[in-house]
């Protein structure tokens, strides 16, 4: 497994920021997706990006457009604990 620290960033939590701002205009843009369908809407909506991630990987070199839909999903998870519920649960973490 990666080494690296998982910490939640500035840079992280302002991209993540940013990306739920976008989303609180598209209403105003007259987009169609902002229709409320509750945690299913939020999971197909998740899919639909996380598959639009798996294509930026496969067609684009490098890392960047790929990690652009990534931000996306970010964003969309976290819109969804934000309007579905964040509900706690049970976690046993095991320390090497």
């Amino acid at each position: 497994m990666d080494e690296r620290v998982m910490t939640l960033t500035d840079e992280v939590i302002d991209a993540i920021n940013e990306e739920l701002e976008y989303v609180s205009t598209l209403k105003a843009q007259g987009r169609s997706d902002t229709v409320h369908y509750g945690t299913a809407g939020q999971i197909l909506t998740l899919q639909e990006y996380s598959q639009r991630a798996l294509n930026a990987w496969v067609t684009n070199p490098g890392e960047d457009q790929s990690l652009h839909e990534l931000r996306k999903c970010a964003a969309i998870a976290i819109r969804a604990l934000l309007t579905e519920s964040c509900p706690r649960r049970d976690v046993t973490y095991v320390r090497a």
